[in-house]
């Protein structure tokens, strides 16, 4: 059995003690304990609190207080933060973490913190798409017209300019989605104690926990110690890693193959966390949200699609003058045999001894024009002078009568 399989029958039998008919409230809060102290497991909290067999033995709870206690600190880790967790702790209403739970929720809050940067990004990047596609539209004319005038202006811009777009674009976006460490400290309470961040003391228990994160797969960042910040990347999509076991309290080996390996617990580039529905306000919050993702979504989607038609349309215009190219190409191939034989032609090359005057090669063969009376001396193509005497003696000699040999 592989290490996947493994977790996941971990965690399906975690899952399945809930369900056990036995179940009584102290066992109910060992299992609880397990699973906010399980490593593999960041979501399926509100679950596990829905299921009739632990709604009915926190029913059996006769401390208000208790039930309330761990009702709390159950969903403090479906969708709560450290910072929550320290204000409800100095009111008694939730249990003491030890140092697992703490840092598993540490973790969980660096999921909120980064998403709550993406949606922040997302909303300035459409806020710029609509500006821009406003002062395009500003001077009059269709929707298509003016995506012809710019798709023809992309196309007359040089690589130096793209480049340098590229790089003012990527630049903006590293600085949008920047979180500094001493935003994170403060929201994560480094150190514990509450005493203001210091870099030379907890900057190391902070960049721990980040790269806990990033191996644990539940946000996709990098760590920038020269700005002393994390880097989300809102871009890129989360991998899924087999043995964390999809990262839900009901994860199984079969359910991953059936949704694609991801259990559909993927927010683009952080892991989802538990959606908060207990009262009709948070209910909205998280509708709004869904909406605006789905929005943000669409509208990528379109930029997408206009930008493989115009590169379609491009490709199709360069294949076009390409073809005719080729066609001009092919022609001067096929007609330069024909025209080099008749420029020879028409330069008097008609064959024999005859056409050599009118190649220019008769002054030498009659003993005029060239100063020089040898009459073998002969003109090759290349204009170069040779002198050719037969073995006997004899020369050649022309006149009016014809050729003669002597």
């Amino acid at each position: 059995m592989t290490a996947a399989n493994t977790i996941n029958t971990n965690n399906s039998n975690l899952l399945g003690e809930f369900h056990s008919p036995s179940l009584n409230p102290p066992l109910l809060q060992s299992l609880l304990q397990r699973l906010i102290s399980h490593p593999k497991i960041h979501n399926g909290f509100v679950d596990v609190l829905k299921l009739p067999s632990v709604r009915a033995t926190l029913d059996k709870l006769d401390d208000d207080n208790k039930r309330a206690a761990l009702v709390k600190t159950v969903e403090l880790f479906a969708y709560g933060t450290v910072r929550e967790y320290y204000a409800l702790k100095e009111k008694g209403e939730v249990w003491t973490l030890n140092d697992v739970q703490l840092e598993k929720l540490r973790m969980l809050s660096v999921v909120s913190i980064a998403r709550g940067q993406i949606e922040k990004f997302h909303s300035e990047e459409d806020a710029v798409g609509a500006s821009s596609l406003s002062s395009t539209l500003a001077g009059g004319g269709d929707v298509e017209m003016a995506d012809d005038v710019l798709a023809k202006q992309q196309q007359q811009k040089s690589k130096k300019t793209k480049k340098k777009k590229k790089s003012r674009k990527n630049k903006k976006s590293g600085t949008m989605l920047s979180i500094p460490y001493s935003r994170l400290a403060s929201e994560l309470r480094i150190p514990d104690d509450g005493t203001p961040y210091d870099e030379q003391k907890s900057m190391r228990q902070l960049e721990d926990l980040l790269i806990q994160c990033i191996y644990s797969n539940v946000i996709a960042a990098k760590l920038d110690q020269s700005s002393r910040s994390l880097r989300v990347e809102p871009h890129v999509a989360l991998t899924h890693d087999p043995a964390a076991g999809g990262g839900g309290v009901g994860s199984s080996s079969k359910g991953l193959k059936k949704d694609g390996g991801c259990g559909g617990s993927v927010y683009g580039s952080v892991f989802s966390r538990d959606l908060n529905t207990l009262t009709p306000e948070s209910t909205r919050v998280e509708a709004s949200r869904m909406i605006s993702s789905l929005e943000q979504f669409l509208k990528r989607s379109d930029a997408l699609l206009t930008t493989l038609e115009r590169s379609t349309k491009a490709c199709h215009s360069d294949r076009k003058e390409d073809e005719l190219r080729w066609w001009e190409v092919r022609g001067v191939v096929e007609e330069g045999p024909s025209k080099l034989r008749a420029e020879a032609v028409a330069g008097g090359g008609g064959g024999g001894i005859g056409g050599m005057q009118g190649m220019g090669m008769g002054g030498s063969m009659t003993g005029g024009g060239s100063g020089n009376n040898d009459p073998m001396e002969v003109v090759d193509m290349a204009g170069r002078r040779q002198v050719k005497r037969s073995k006997g003696g004899h020369s050649m000699i022309m006149g009016g009568g014809g050729v003669r040999f002597s």
